[in-house]
Order: structure tokens, then C-alpha cells, then sequence
């Protein structure tokens, strides 16, 4: 039993290690900061004592006094700061280190990312193999069906766009829209065009094409034209919940992250 609760801490200390390090740095920059702080006053009257001892002993030898350099100065109160830099040291490896585990973890996360979309077209690739091109647009046709229906429809939220009165669904963000066939071709030209001319662009970019407001995440994550390649709209003709003809748009593939 101990050693369970002893694995099961260090695997809660290692899954939450980026956070207990940036917290710990925090609060080491606050330490070091207060640290300096309360040895100034110290290091203020080893520089009196200082002057004082040499303006005594100009005035026993008769010359003149000379001033501190600023390298005898540091020479003279850099023990005091000790404490300080050692803290501010263990900050510093506690910053990089939390930045070196969520670099790993996120290099993680983006290879696993392309694996699993990589055999994600390997799979859809082998499947109209199998059943056909037709057979494998119906499946697409009556996956979006299934999209509509667990979108319920209210004009309050349907985004009047200006390019047309074909109600739409983006699948991706799950938003109805007004826009036409045609305007929705035209928009996917337009992003291929600007695509192959920037080689990527990111969803929200996209979504200023099709005029569709920005989505927290969508200046991050985008399409890459030497891993997407160009960019095709997966269109579908559904019903709504309230009986009104729907278009539905997907994504040949899903956004990957920038970097």
C-alpha cells in the first residue's frame, strides 16, 4: 500500500511538474527580491564603515581620501548577496526546466498528433479502396446528417454573413451560417490561392474567408500546405431539426498546430 501511494505521488509530481516549477519560480523571484532587499541596508553601512576607516586613516597620513572603486565595492559587499544569488540561481533552473518539460511534452503531443493523422488517411484511403468512391461519399453524407442533428438550429445564432441565404453548417465549430454554394466554392479558391502563395494559413484566416467570427484557438492552429496539402471543403446536403434544407462543410484535414 506505501508503495502505491509513494507511485502515486511521484506520478502526480510528474504530471504536474511544469506547474509546481513555475509556481516555485514565482516564488523564488519574490524570495530573491525580498532577500536583496533586506541585506541593503547592511551593505549600506559596510560602505560607511569603509569610507569611514579610510577618511581616518587619510587624515592620520595626511592625504587625501580615496574614493571606492566600484570593483572594491563589489568586493567588499558581495558576500551579503550570497543568500540572494543562490536563490536567484534555483529560480533560473526552475524557469528552464519548466520550460524544457513542456517543449518535450508538447513535441510529444505534436508527433503523436501526425501519427495519429497520418493513419487516419491511411484508413480513409483504404476504406473507399474497399467500398468505392460512392459508397464512401454516402458514409460522409450521413455522417453530417448525424452533425445537423446534434446541432439544433436557433435563428438567434445563425450567422448572417452577406454571401448568400443557403443556411450552412461548419462542422468544425458546430455554427450555422447563411451562405451560398457558390460563395463557399468561391471562399475555398480564394484560401488555396492565398494558401500556395504563404504555404500556411491559420483557421481563423480561413474563417475570415467564409465570414465566420474568430475562435480562441484558431490563430494557433491552421493548415500547412506541405503536410495538408490544398485545402477542400467536404460539402454535403442535409435537413435541420426544423425541416429547412442544410449544407453542411467539413475539412479534408483537421488544423495541426503551428509550430
Amino acid at each position: 500500500m506505501k508503495t502505491l501511494s509513494v507511485k502515486a505521488a511521484k506520478y502526480a509530481i510528474g504530471k504536474h511538474s511544469p506547474t509546481i516549477l513555475t509556481v516555485l519560480s514565482i516564488g523564488g523571484l519574490l524570495a530573491t527580491t525580498a532577500m536583496a532587499v533586506y541585506e541593503t541596508p547592511k551593505v549600506l553601512r559596510l560602505i560607511e564603515d569603509e569610507e569611514h576607516v579610510r577618511a581616518v586613516e587619510a587624515k592620520e597620513e595626511d592625504t587625501f581620501v580615496e574614493p571606492m572603486t566600484k570593483l572594491e565595492v563589489v568586493k567588499l559587499v558581495w558576500p551579503c548577496y550570497i543568500p540572494a544569488i543562490v536563490m536567484g540561481a534555483a529560480t533560473i533552473a526552475s524557469i528552464i526546466g519548466a520550460n524544457s518539460i513542456s517543449m518535450k511534452r508538447n513535441a510529444a503531443l505534436t508527433g503523436a498528433y501526425f501519427l495519429s493523422e497520418t493513419a487516419l488517411k491511411d484508413y480513409q484511403a483504404k476504406v473507399i479502396k474497399t467500398i468505392g468512391a460512392n459508397k464512401a461519399k454516402l458514409i460522409k453524407d450521413e455522417i453530417a446528417q448525424d452533425k445537423v442533428n446534434g446541432t439544433k438550429k436557433d435563428n438567434k445564432t445563425v450567422i448572417i454573413t452577406g454571401n448568400g441565404e443557403a443556411l450552412c453548417l461548419d462542422t468544425m465549430s458546430g455554427r450555422y451560417l447563411k451562405l451560398s454554394y457558390d460563395k463557399l466554392k468561391k471562399a475555398e479558391n480564394e484560401i488555396n490561392h492565398r494558401l500556395i502563395s504563404e504555404m500556411w494559413m491559420s483557421q481563423n484566416e480561413i474563417y475570415d474567408y467564409i465570414g465566420l467570427p474568430h475562435v480562441s484557438t484558431g490563430n494557433s492552429m491552421g493548415y500547412d500546405l506541405g503536410n495538408n496539402g490544398i485545402l477542400e471543403f467536404d460539402i454535403s446536403s442535409c435537413i435541420a431539426d426544423d425541416g429547412q434544407p442544410c449544407l453542411t462543410f467539413a475539412y479534408n484535414a483537421t488544423p495541426r498546430p503551428r509550430y
